[in-house]
């Protein structure tokens, strides 16, 4: 009796501790999927095959993620009545600046690091040091936009200097109103007060124009100025 006794003791143990290290992985996980979320994900690598280059590159994939598509399928978005609308608008544009239909035109220009959009005889103030002088004739070259009441030309980012002509003068060059800087810390005996001014340059926009038509490529384009 007592040896049949200590064979249940080891056999019940030996069993308990088999449950255990097989249990989680095939019983709990299937009674409690909650416990999936503490699995570690493992990152598998997918063969992608640029349409361009043909070359292979490893991209790491989750199993979570979304199924790449395909690389080398190719989407045809132009049609020919999508390239007949475009050649329409394309001749119509033309024709207006042709004519000199365009009416009042506006462009979006950028100096010294921020944009304006500009018209014809605007004034526009520049903030900070700007090198030309008072009554200096210039052109701006870049433009990022230009349109009128029945077009609109968007650079990308910014259009030709060939195509589009931005002229402007400079009006004068002055110094902004006192700008007081004050700096206080309290109960550290801290206080500091600046006054400063900032160099402002007027500019005034003479004209905006489109020089030729947009759709022709010009001879030199690009080889003597590198942006």
């Amino acid at each position: 009796m007592t040896t049949l006794l200590g064979f249940s003791k080891l056999f019940n143990y030996t069993a308990s501790n088999c449950l255990k290290r097989v249990g989680p992985a095939a019983i709990f996980k299937q009674l409690y999927p909650a416990l999936r979320l503490w699995e570690i994900p493992i990152v598998e690598y997918r063969k992608v095959v640029p349409a361009k280059d043909r070359r292979y590159y490893l991209q790491p994939r989750t199993k979570w993620m979304k199924p790449l598509p395909d690389q080398e399928t190719e989407i045809q978005e132009w049609d020919d009545e999508k390239e007949q609308i475009c050649s329409d608008v394309t001749n119509e544009i033309n024709n207006l600046i042709t004519t000199n239909r365009t009416g009042r035109m506006f462009a979006v220009i950028q100096i010294c690091g921020k944009q304006y959009k500009v018209t014809e005889n605007d004034i526009i103030v520049i903030q900070g040091f700007w090198p030309p002088n008072i009554g200096e004739r210039m052109k701006l070259e870049k433009v990022l936009l230009v349109g009128s009441t029945d077009f609109t030309l968007v650079g990308r980012p910014i259009l030709n200097r060939e195509l589009v002509s931005v002229d402007v003068t400079v009006i004068e060059k002055t110094l902004s109103h006192t700008i007081t800087r004050f700096r206080f810390m309290p109960r550290k005996k801290y206080r500091r007060i600046n006054f400063y001014k900032v160099q402002h340059t007027m500019l005034r926009i003479n004209s905006i124009t489109v020089n030729g038509k947009i759709d022709e490529k010009k001879e030199v384009e690009g080889l003597d100025r590198v942006y």
